[in-house]
């Protein structure tokens, strides 16, 4: 038994000495079966070094593909607002009513959801009614019923009307006594979100008429103030229903669609509420409402037709007159422009500046230079 017992431990100690000696002699063997499935996948031998054109062809076109993937969104984008342009609708449409140099009547805003956009229903509504006047069927075509909004104008002061009493009274006795006319203007203003594209945030625009002395309007007026009447004031041609919103600051009505410009403007009627919270004459709270004159459904809006233009991302140069330069262009010359310069003149931060229109061009701000068409990627005229 002990004899089995030792060749036993004798043929163990044999084998791990052969097991040891296959995996350190002989080490290629070992993993061959991982080894040979990638050979396929890369047939390089080991060690041998990549050829420059491989090695760097590979990694410039990695780099190309990752720079593509961050930038090909923009410049989409970018192609997409140059070449179809983003409209860039109101946010915010405020209009106002004032009578001469007192405080203001009528204050009220639009915003969301009261800026309604165009339908295709309403859009050929639109164009039927104006089917018979070929400018204003012009004028219709070049907009989308995406570019165009309703704004619909509640009829009632969003502020109370707070007026001082010897401003009142003054009011009164110039609309009874006074011998000059008093202007009632009208006021409208859009406000624009700047993130949506376009440089001018505000774009605004006012209509005015002159109340003549003796005039039955003027005297409508006295009355509502003094309390012995609560009838409402019809006020003709007022209020501008179509009103074109370019991306300029000026926000002027259309007048393709009112060719009698201000004999198209609708008439309104104007009354003063009153609602009294306390006791005396200062217990009464006062607010003005304005109504559409010849409104059969929903007079207690106003509704004001909106056409925006779409915004193609370009600016205006200085000395350009009313031409157009695409900002990108303007700013890649610019840049490249500075670059080309630096070994000569230094990079120096007036170096640039020297070339665009200042004060030695013989107007104001500084430069030097004036703005040639060699510094312009796209001609000037």
């Amino acid at each position: 038994m002990l004899d089995l017992r030792i060749l036993q431990v004798q043929a163990e100690v044999l084998g791990g000495v052969l097991l040891l000696w296959h995996v350190d002699i002989c080490p290629s063997s070992v993993g061959e079966e991982t080894v040979l499935p990638l050979i396929p996948k890369y047939p390089q031998p080991k060690g041998q070094k990549k050829k420059k054109i491989v090695k760097y062809g590979m990694g410039g076109l990695i780099i190309l593909f990752l720079v593509a993937i961050i930038w090909f969104p923009l410049l989409f984008m970018s192609l997409v607002r140059s070449v179809v342009g983003v409209v860039n609708q109101p946010i915010d449409v405020t209009v106002t009513l004032k009578l001469g140099g007192y405080e203001p009547l009528f204050t009220m805003s639009a915003q969301q959801p009261s800026i309604v956009p165009f339908t295709q229903q309403a859009y050929e509504e639109l164009s039927r009614q104006f089917d018979p006047n070929p400018l204003a069927m012009q004028f219709i075509s070049q907009y989308s019923p995406e570019d165009i909004v309703t704004a619909q104008i509640e009829g009632s002061s969003g502020a109370l009307w707070r007026i001082s009493p010897p401003s009142r009274a003054q009011m009164k006795r110039e609309l009874y006594n006074g011998t000059a006319d008093i202007t009632l203007r009208f006021t409208w203003n859009f406000q624009r979100d700047l993130a949506k594209g376009g440089t001018v945030e505000y774009a605004n625009e006012k209509h005015t008429l002159d109340l003549a002395p003796n005039s039955s309007e003027r005297r409508q007026l006295a009355s509502l103030l003094e309390g012995t009447s609560d009838q409402s004031v019809v006020i003709r041609n007022l209020f501008p229903k179509y009103i074109r919103a370019p991306n300029g600051p000026e926000a002027n009505p259309v007048k393709q669609l009112q060719p009698n410009e201000e004999d198209d403007y609708l008439g309104v009627r104007i009354q003063l509420r009153r609602e009294r919270v306390g006791a005396g004459a200062a217990g009464f709270l006062e607010w003005w409402v304005i109504e559409l004159q010849d409104c059969r459904a929903e007079c207690n809006l106003l509704p004001m037709v909106i056409f925006s233009d779409k915004d193609h991302g370009a600016l205006r140069v200085h000395r350009a007159g009313h031409r157009q330069v695409c900002a990108r262009l303007l700013q890649r010359d610019l840049a490249l422009h500075h670059v080309r310069g630096a070994p000569v003149r230094g990079p120096h931060p007036q170096a640039l500046s020297g070339h665009l229109p200042g004060a030695g061009d013989a107007g104001a701000g500084a430069g030097g230079g004036a703005l040639c068409q060699a510094h312009l990627p796209v001609p000037l005229t």
